[in-house]
């Protein structure tokens, strides 16, 4: 499978913005006079497992809208006034794409678990360096979000 563009870029984006993260929380350690090697690290450690950890989410969603191979689920149908919701039947295609995504997200959370279990187990990683660092993909995304509202909003 061909790494698509957008998700070469949108991974730099992110990578971008978890390492300037990174770099403020290792200035924060310097700070407050806890830094170390273990800091630098942890910190490292925690950058780069956050990396692939959104890098290979991308390459799920990429895999998963391959395989659906054009097919398109139709929006849910609202349910008339008292009447429960009906369960919307999924093509064998958007099935096959939902059991894909599920099994990529519960191996990509294995994979955090054993790094932090290394990061926790090892004296050589500072486990909170780190740790820290797997939140910066969110919020990076979240401060691309408000930016990028606030530009299509001057404009």
């Amino acid at each position: 499978m061909k790494v698509q563009a957008v998700v070469r870029q949108e991974t730099a984006k992110i990578a971008a913005g978890v390492g300037v993260l990174s770099a403020l929380m290792v200035a924060v350690y310097l700070i407050i006079g806890r830094f170390d090697v273990t800091v630098l690290l942890g910190a490292l450690l925690g950058t780069a497992f956050a990396i692939l950890n959104f890098f290979l989410m991308a390459l799920s969603v990429q895999h998963a809208t391959d395989s659906m191979d054009g097919v398109q689920v139709a929006p849910a149908e609202e349910p008339a006034e008292g009447e429960e919701p009906k369960k919307q039947e999924l093509s064998p295609e958007a099935t096959r794409a939902g059991r894909s995504m599920q099994r990529s997200y519960l191996l990509r959370m294995a994979m955090l678990a054993a790094m932090a279990v290394l990061a926790l187990q090892v004296p050589a990683f500072d486990p909170v360096a780190a740790l820290v660092p797997l939140l910066f993909p969110r919020i990076v995304i979240l401060l691309r979000s408000m930016f990028e509202k606030k530009e299509t909003r001057a404009q």
